[in-house]
């Protein structure tokens, strides 16, 4: 009698294990989908570029010293001949100075000379006889010397120097704009050749982007990019077009520190007119290489391989097969399908999804 029951309840467990492996097989196994629709795919990098004003004249000091004034700030209007820096000017007004009275002092005796040379007397004596030729020679030699109009000439030229050193001792303004960046400070000592201040000359705004050269070769001028500001409420997107690209490329470091090659490309923004755009703001550059439009485009990770081909797990009669399917053009996120699939059909995107079997039973996850 206990042998009956141990082998009813055996086969009651062999049939709960038979009914439970049927039923886990035969539910549904709940995947993500997509529906296949027909889209541009396009290959694209993106840099970042800063704007800049199209004419901003740069301000550098020739000469250099001490600043003891310095009447403007960064966003001031200024007009064309306005004072922007005054440098010290002393120790240059003391050597104008000097030099102004080595020049009296050398017009001096040049005429202590000629008083002393006196050649009308001298001629005067030589026709009476009482003075020989080349005394008389001597004397016109000595009046006709270029030696003081030499040294005279050598002061002035040193002169002229000092006073241009002093003219440029204060620095104006080249033409109207708004002071865009000041780079010294009231009492500092400046080397000749420092920049001293930024003038933007004009409204127009250009975007400077430093690209790769390896992506820079094939880009064109003339062609559109996207722009895009980033905002908290949202980012802004406008359009923009390459204006020139520079001919030779600069050694650039990296964020990572490495040392790289890139060009330089101008871009001209189309600015909306409720957008506020100033120098120094910066923009992500969205640059398209290739585009193909009106593909059939899935998620690259989609797509695996079986046997000597590429395939998609499809959905069909809510089951899930493998289709067999052709690659066309891919970018880093998507690939077109050229064969094998058609508008409208399902795909799961997980192609390693655990219990996915051909004629698996597949519900979709409920967003």
């Amino acid at each position: 009698m206990k042998k009956k029951w141990k082998l009813i309840l055996g086969a009651l467990v062999l049939l709960s294990i038979i009914v439970l492996t049927v039923m886990q097989y035969t539910k549904p196994l709940t995947a993500e989908l997509l529906t296949v629709e027909r889209t541009t795919i396009a290959n694209t990098f993106k840099e970042e570029g800063i704007i800049k004003a199209q004419n901003e004249a740069l301000i550098y000091s020739v000469y250099g010293g001490k600043i003891t004034n310095l009447p403007v700030k960064e966003g001031d209007t200024v007009k064309r001949g306005s004072l922007l820096a005054k440098f010290d000017s002393q120790e240059l007004s003391y050597q104008l100075q000097n030099l102004q009275g080595q020049r009296r002092s050398i017009e001096a005796q040049k005429d202590l000379q000629e008083l002393t040379v006196d050649l009308e007397a001298k001629k005067l004596l030589y026709e009476a006889g009482s003075l020989s030729l080349k005394e008389y020679e001597e004397a016109q030699n000595t009046l006709n010397s270029d030696y003081y109009p030499a040294l005279i000439a050598a002061v002035d030229a040193q002169i002229s120097l000092l006073n241009y050193q002093l003219a440029q001792s204060n620095v104006y303004a080249p033409s109207e704009g708004t002071v865009s960046k000041v780079s010294v400070k009231q009492g500092m000592v400046v080397a000749p050749g420092m920049h001293l201040l930024s003038i933007l000359t004009g409204q127009e705004l250009i975007l400077e982007v430093f690209v790769l050269t390896e992506d820079a070769s094939r880009l064109q001028p003339k062609t559109e990019v996207k722009l895009i500001q980033k905002n908290k409420s949202g980012d802004i997107s406008l359009d923009g077009v390459i204006e020139s690209i520079a001919p030779a490329a600069e050694e650039k470091i990296s964020a990572l520190g490495l040392i790289e090659q890139r060009v330089k490309v101008t871009i001209t923004p189309h600015i909306p007119q409720n957008l506020v755009l100033k120098p120094g703001y910066a923009l992500d550059v969205l640059f398209t290489l290739d585009k193909q439009e009106d593909q059939l485009v899935v998620p690259k990770t989609s797509v695996f391989s079986h046997g000597e081909s590429d395939a998609l797990w499809v959905l069909e009669n809510g089951k899930a097969v493998i289709r067999p399917v052709t690659k066309g053009m891919s970018n880093d996120r998507e690939v077109a399908i050229l064969s094998g699939l058609k508008e409208g059909d399902q795909i799961i995107l997980n192609p390693k999804l655990e219990g996915l079997a051909e004629g698996k039973k597949i519900s979709p996850t409920k967003s």
